[in-house]
Formats: structure tokens, sequence, C-alpha cells
């Protein structure tokens, strides 16, 4: 039976230059596809060009403007109190509690809206705008998209040499805004399991669908190219700065013609180097794929799946990865693509495709073959539970 279901998100589906991005394109888009009508609520936090949504998501598109950002909204008592709870108790200091983004002058229009179209589903993406799922009674799924962990995620960023600027909480205000909802979806198994300990068992799991693209020919182009496609933020810096120190001079010891392709807003972040060439954010990532023999993710440490290893997989490309760039997509390890547990082998692992046809050849195959399975699978949890309430 098809649902009524409002998605309300901080971040934009457009343009999808990064993962997040994608993937609440991509949610949306597969609730059509199963037969749902989907309004899409974007709260104006990161853009407020909204021209490629409204064209996406037509008469069932609404944007607000978004004013609540941290301390500088706060007077100067909100303040000083907030001071004092940090230091008096476990209050977290930074950012702040699961509601310290969330933007109060939206309930209103939520209120409005619901009594308009009657809403039988509503999902937030992120568990820190979990309290608009307040404004829904009982006759309505409330589900948290959640994307991360975000429990001591600064300590995380710290205890890796790297500064966070993103939103980061304790674990007993990131329960606090998960128990808000009927359903919480993670987008990995073993962030499902810790979900599951904070609330109970209303928790599933909901990977990425992705573009499945089997190449015309399997052979590998001209050249040793290997390409990295991210966007900017802090893990990807700190993994393609490794890549660069670590591996890539190893590689280059024994293939000194490799090319280091950089695609997407990282290139911002990187500077001139030898041999690399920076692409900057591309419209058509198919021809960039299509131009590169392997496909790299050194992601050392983050929480979430690593959209970037499943989109790769689903090009049919070959992929070398850390553990932390496999986390979510284990059942395909050292079979639909490798996994490198050291800079040594990382470097081994390229040089071994690189040089080895049939090698690249068979990891494309099962590649595509992975993703084809893993796209499957990805949305049956959901597509249950909404399948499984007839009341609604």
């Amino acid at each position: 039976m098809s649902k009524k279901v409002l998605v309300i998100s901080p971040v934009p589906s457009h343009p999808q230059d990064a993962g997040n991005r994608t993937r609440i394109y991509n949610l949306l888009r597969n609730l059509q596809k199963l037969g749902h009508e989907v309004h899409f609520l974007y709260i104006q936090q990161e853009t407020k060009d909204d021209y490629l949504m409204r064209q996406a998501w037509e008469e069932n598109f609404y944007s607000l403007p978004y004013r609540q950002i941290g301390d500088r909204k706060r007077s100067l008592a909100q303040k000083i109190t907030r001071k004092l709870r940090c230091y008096l108790t476990d209050y977290p200091k930074y950012p702040g509690a699961v509601d310290d983004w969330y933007e109060n002058s939206i309930n209103h229009f939520l209120v409005e809206l619901h009594r308009k179209v009657n809403f039988d589903v509503v999902i937030v993406e992120y568990v820190f705008f979990s309290k608009a799922l307040n404004i829904f009674g009982k006759d309505v799924l409330k589900i948290i998209d959640t994307h991360d962990v975000f429990a001591n995620r600064t300590d995380l960023y710290k205890n890796n040499g790297q500064e966070y600027y993103w939103y980061s909480t304790n674990i007993k205000e990131e329960t606090k805004g998960l128990r808000r909802a009927d359903l919480i979806i993670a987008i990995q198994k073993e962030e499902e399991e810790y979900f599951q300990k904070l609330v109970g068992n209303k928790v599933i799991t909901v990977g990425h669908t992705v573009l499945l693209r089997r190449p015309k020919q399997m052979l590998l182009p001209a050249g040793n190219k290997i390409l990295y496609i991210a966007s900017l933020n802090e893990t990807n810096i700190h993994g393609i700065k490794y890549f660069i120190n670590d591996v890539l001079p190893k590689v280059r010891a024994k293939l000194p013609d490799i090319q280091l392709l950089i695609a997407g807003k990282i290139c911002e972040a990187l500077d001139k180097i030898e041999g690399c060439v920076k692409l900057g954010y591309v419209d058509n990532s198919n021809e960039i794929y299509d131009n590169a023999n392997v496909v790299i993710n050194p992601m050392c440490f983050g929480t979430g799946l690593k959209i970037k290893s499943i989109e790769a997989l689903g090009q049919s490309k070959v992929l070398v990865t850390t553990l932390e760039g496999a986390k979510g997509l284990e059942a395909g390890a050292n079979k639909a693509f490798l996994v490198a547990k050291d800079a040594d082998e990382f470097s081994q692992y390229l040089i071994e495709v690189l040089t080895n046809s049939l090698l690249s050849s068979n990891l494309a195959k099962q590649a595509y073959d992975f993703a084809e399975v893993y796209n499957k699978k990805a949305l049956e949890p959901l597509e249950k539970v909404l399948d499984s309430i007839p009341g609604l």
C-alpha cells in the first residue's frame, strides 16, 4: 500500500557532490520506486540554492531558512547557563546537546504541512534533527536515518590527529534523540548493532544503492591510472595524504609512470603533486571511472558506510581500500575488492592489479556482481517495515 512519506533534512539532495547528499537522493528515489508518495523538506543549513531540488521533487519540495547556528544565536544568559551545565554535569561541550542544531521555527510549518497532507511516515535525516519527530502523533511512523554515529565523534577525530568541525555529542544525548523514533535506520551492520545497544530492537540496516554499470568490455584503459573521488572533509583529507605520503612512493618505485587522478572537492585541500592530476568537481563521473585502471579509498578512520567504495564497485572498477574503507561491505572483502592492512600491503595490491590483467578483470567482474546483489538487498528491511503496517 502506498504511503505518504515526508523526509526532513538539513542536508540538500542536490548537487550530489558528497556521499551524504547522494545517500539522501537515492533514498528518496528508491521510496518513489517502491510506489510511495515522497515529500522533501530541506532546511537550508548548507545552501540556499534549491533550483535543482525543486526540479527533482517538483510540487512535493519545500524549503525553509535555517537561522540557528550554535552559540552565535544564544543569549548571554543561555551561554552562561550552558557553560555551567558543561562544568557541573556531563552535558556535551562540543558542539552541544542533541537539539542544539535544531531550528524550532520549522515546527509551525510542520504542523500545517501535516494537517494539509496527512503523512503516514516521517523520516528525519540525522539524529540532531530528531526533535522534529515530536510534532507527529502515534498514527505516524517516525524514522531517523542516522547516516553515522555521532557520540564522542570529536574524540574519534582527535585520537587520529584531526580537528573536527561538524556535529558531535555524547552517548546520553544521542540516545535521547534516537528514542524519539519508532524506527532507526543504520547504514551498515556494525552501526545497527551499536544503536540496538542504545535503544533496543527497533533498528534496521538500509544500505546505499548505487548505479550499476558494467563496461562494454572488461579491458582496462592504457596506462597506470589510479583514481580517487572524494568530497572535502577531514577524513578524506587525512586518507589521501596518507596515500600520497606512505603508499604512492612505494608504487612509483615499481611503476614510475603511475598517474594519480583526484576528482571532487577534495582537490581544494591539496597542493600540486608530481604525477597527480586534480580534476576538481565533475558532472559526469562515468567518464572518470572509464579512464581509471583502479580506484582507491585510503580512509583510515571514520563512521558510517564508505559510499565511495560501493560506488566504485557498482562501476565495475577494481577497488583497493583500507579496513576502514571496507566497513559495511565486509562480505566482498578480498573477493570483489582488495583490503589492505597497511601501506606496504596497499602498495603491493596496487602493483599486482596494475600488472596482472587477469586478476584485474576477475576483480572487475566480481565487483559488479557484488554491487548487484548488494543493491537488491539494501532496501529489503525498510520495504518490509513499510509493507507491514496496514493501519497507515
